[in-house]
């Protein structure tokens, strides 16, 4: 599932070989938006690149009307991340975010709040230890998802909503705990002020084994360094623990 686990996530424009069409100013600071996530867990290597998030934005596009395309929708968007065999979550996660999506479709209020998102940012950072931790607060959510909005606008929801979708805010604060917060390319970009849909980008490199950014910031290598560390000594139950507990935090409670 896709959901809290081992994970890597990368934004390196080098390995990538992402270029934006048209939108070609402020190259720089917009291709490091484009994520690529390789989930490191002990029996294997699933992952989810950018053509996977570029499918998952496709997928994301259709609507919700009843608990069965919710959770049609919970289980292609784990085929996606090919993690949809993974045993190191809570059996009962996928109805849970399938719930929280139904929920989410047909009542606005039920998105999940940025201010959520960063308490279970700031709860991850806490367990894994990290020797500087960021802290984050609803405001620095809010300016990601609405940068990350222009590039993948139904994984992300826009900064005019008040909320994310569960399976996007997951999939955003994955992006967040592997960065260390909010990288200083992400609050140039969200200067632009670019609307949802907007930004382009073409994946020159989709598949195959990508390795970490060559150059990653300090409190980037910090949370990386922490992460690997803190899923080595867990067990499988545990780790399905912290899942359980990071999903509570992001109100994916339960089922009716």
């Amino acid at each position: 599932m896709l959901v809290l686990q081992s994970v890597h996530f990368l934004c390196s424009p080098r390995a990538l070989g992402f270029c934006i069409m048209p939108f070609g100013i402020h190259l720089r600071i917009l291709l490091v938006l484009a994520p690529v996530a390789t989930w490191a867990l002990a029996q294997g290597s699933p992952r989810v690149d950018f053509e996977a998030l570029r499918q998952l934005d496709a997928v994301s596009s259709g609507r919700i009307e009843s608990l069965d395309d919710a959770t049609a929708y919970v289980r292609k968007s784990a085929a996606l991340c090919d993690a949809a065999d993974s045993r190191l979550v809570p059996g009962d996660l996928e109805s849970r975010l399938a719930w929280a999506e139904l929920d989410a479709a047909k009542d606005p209020d039920r998105l999940v709040p940025d201010h959520q998102v960063a308490e279970a940012f700031n709860f991850i950072s806490d367990e894994f230890g990290v020797p500087h931790p960021a802290r984050l607060t609803a405001s620095d959510v809010l300016l990601y998802r609405g940068v990350m909005s222009a590039i993948f606008p139904h994984v992300f929801s826009p900064k005019s909503v008040s909320g994310n979708r569960p399976v996007g805010a997951m999939v955003m604060l994955y992006l967040l705990v592997y960065n260390g917060g909010i990288t200083e390319g992400v609050r140039k970009a969200a200067q632009l002020d670019r609307p949802p849909g907007s930004l382009k980008i073409s994946g020159g490199t989709s598949s195959g084994h990508i390795g970490l950014a060559r150059n990653p910031n300090l409190i980037g290598r910090e949370y990386q360094t922490a992460r690997r560390a803190y899923f080595q000594r867990l067990s499988p139950h545990e780790i399905r623990s912290f899942v359980d507990r990071s999903a509570g935090i992001m109100a994916l409670t339960g089922g009716r």
